[in-house]
């Protein structure tokens, strides 16, 4: 429904340092995008990882989202 519009894809058109940027200092910021396209999808699994990204994705998250955007892949659940 959302999938051309939505926030993960316009943070994959980002550049690539300043996605790396964002994964590393700024991670809330990627659990943000999760909560708000699980909303537009109206994916309650996505909203509700998008709502522990936030909170509690400081951990193993954190790391995954930074592996995932150095090899240039799309992190998990965007």
């Amino acid at each position: 429904m959302a999938k051309r519009g939505s926030l993960g894809n316009s943070f994959q058109s980002l550049p690539w340092i300043l996605r790396v940027l964002l994964a590393i200092f700024l991670d809330c910021v990627l659990g943000i995008i999760r909560l708000v396209d699980g909303v537009i999808e109206g994916n309650v699994l996505k909203v509700i990882l998008g709502i522990l990204w936030i909170f509690y994705g400081l951990g193993i998250g954190w790391i995954l989202d930074i592996i995932f955007t150095l090899f240039n892949m799309r992190p998990l659940f965007m």
